[in-house]
């Protein structure tokens, strides 16, 4: 369409899933035929689409969370230390206790945001969630999920730091 550009935002980190693009409107005029015959009321649409991609975020932090908690879990069973996992055993050392404090603080962040993503999305198909409802749940699960992003950055110890680990994509990501 005359007038419009787009370009795709390259060298991206977080959410590499995701193509974002500059938009640039320069007097785009858009014709009658091009227009979706049901848009007519630019609010109520405009809260609708928020609705639903600010209730898919909350979703988004619970699948990261959950990616977390896999890989955080997959490490921790295989790296030893002393001679064995730092998953810890029945001997309960310190230092693996602060790993399974870690463990557990994913993993009960992950069930809560999955439980709120899971309400919402009931009352939001009943019909009775509001934006605010549904804003401020936005907030906590990315709050949680940046929170459950870190415990599992710190799992990894060092190796938290080096990209083909997923702690620090999530760190990105969310």
């Amino acid at each position: 369409m005359t007038g419009l550009t787009s370009q795709v935002i390259k060298h991206k980190l977080p959410l590499r899933i995701v193509q974002n693009c500059h938009i640039t409107l320069n007097n785009v005029v858009v014709d009658e035929s091009q227009k979706l015959p049901k848009a007519t009321d630019f609010a109520k649409g405009t809260n609708t689409v928020l609705k639903h991609s600010r209730l898919l975020v909350c979703w988004v932090a619970a699948g990261i969370c959950m990616g977390v908690y896999d890989n955080a879990i997959k490490y921790v069973s295989e790296r030893r230390q002393f001679g064995q996992p730092i998953s810890g055993n029945a001997s309960f050392k310190l230092g693996f206790q602060m790993v399974q404090e870690k463990i557990v603080k994913v993993m009960a962040n992950t069930q809560a945001i999955l439980l709120m993503c899971y309400r919402l999305s009931k009352m939001a198909d009943e019909g009775k969630i509001t934006i605010g409802q549904i804003a401020l749940a936005k907030a906590w699960c990315s709050e949680r999920a940046r929170e459950v992003a870190k415990w599992g950055r710190e799992v990894y110890g060092g190796n938290g730091i080096i990209h083909s680990n997923y702690a620090m994509k999530a760190l990105a990501d969310i």
